[in-house]
């Protein structure tokens, strides 16, 4: 019996040294230096287009201001202003993988992108690349691949808006986040093709905006937390639920875009129930969905992405009711 416990206790000693000393290397050498990511060649313009162009972006197609809005808390229909600036400090608190907070995009030259150049910026949302070289996780994810044009026209519209200073709460990586920080990669594909707003819907354009800035593939594709990588086919949804931070008790699921005609989530609609939908704004208070700001987007591009929707291949993948309560899928 003694040998057994030695034996026991030894196992239980060795792991216990095994998980220490993972700990320690994961602490000593999360952090890596993408300093070297090169700074596209963007410039802001001065045009009043080009900066009427930007502003649709930030508070439209590429939803900047959901996230780095001024606001506090859970965003909902009535915390949304698109009178206030992007000053951002919205806390983005996730169990074990940290705290990370909404830079402040107004050029105050303190504690917003005043002191940086337009290079810097744009590597910041293209890239994922902070001004210091740091990659930033949320960037990756909630910044769609945006053409030269649209960059360029989002920070021309920065620049002009009024200088706020606010300095956030200091960001903090948890382990899992560190752990997984080899699988956070720079994006350094080639921006796509600039597809301009047309008074017509069509297809492509709907291809450049669910792909590109308004980000509907990110969100909408499986996602492997463990490479952060695509997963599954695009846009077919995910599985896994989310809790609604407004509604204890019920979850949220990110629903199949795809045509199947047994589990698409939209199949049944037609264009003008979804140009409908989008334009109604946020009805599920917690959805992490941008909605206020794609509820700003013109007839044209809606009905541009919906019917370039109809057009990605089906997938045949049940999520269950996109909206119940917790543990009933």
């Amino acid at each position: 019996m003694k040998t057994v416990l030695k034996i026991l206790g030894g196992l239980v000693l060795l792991v216990v040294v095994a998980a220490s000393g993972f700990y320690a290397y994961v602490s000593l050498t999360w952090e890596r230096d993408y300093a070297s990511t090169p700074l596209p060649n963007i410039h802001a313009s001065a045009a009043p287009e080009v900066i009427a162009r930007g502003e649709y972006v930030a508070n439209a197609i590429g939803h900047c201001s959901g996230c780095h809005q001024q606001r506090h808390g859970v965003m909902t229909a009535a915390s949304v202003d698109f009178t206030k600036p992007l000053s951002g400090g919205l806390v983005f608190d996730v169990p074990m993988f940290g705290k990370f907070v909404a830079a402040n995009l107004t050029p105050d030259k303190a504690t917003g992108i005043g002191a940086l150049s337009d290079g810097l910026v744009a590597r910041a949302i293209r890239t994922g690349v902070g001004r210091h070289g740091k990659i930033l996780p949320f960037m990756l994810f909630a910044a769609g691949p945006m053409s030269d044009e649209d960059l360029t026209a989002l920070i021309s519209w920065l620049r002009v808006q009024p200088a706020v200073t606010q300095q956030g709460e200091g960001e903090a990586w948890g382990f899992a986040a560190k752990a997984l920080a080899g699988a956070f990669k720079p994006r350094v594909s080639a921006p796509p093709k600039y597809v301009p707003p047309g008074v017509e819907p069509s297809v492509e354009r709907g291809r450049y905006l669910a792909q590109g800035p308004a980000d509907c593939r990110g969100c909408h594709t499986p996602l492997d937390m463990m490479t952060l990588a695509f997963s599954g086919p695009d846009f077919s949804g995910s599985k896994d639920a989310e809790p609604d931070a407004s509604r204890p008790g019920f979850e949220i699921v990110i629903p199949n875009l795809t045509p199947d005609p047994e589990t698409g989530h939209i199949t049944s609609w037609s264009e003008e129930a979804f140009l409908l939908r989008l334009h109604a704004g946020r009805v599920i208070a917690g959805s992490k969905m941008p909605w206020e700001n794609f509820a700003r987007m013109t007839d044209a591009d809606v009905r541009s992405v919906y019917r370039y929707l109809r057009t990605v291949p089906p997938t045949r993948h049940a999520v269950g009711p996109t909206y119940r309560k917790a543990g009933g899928g």
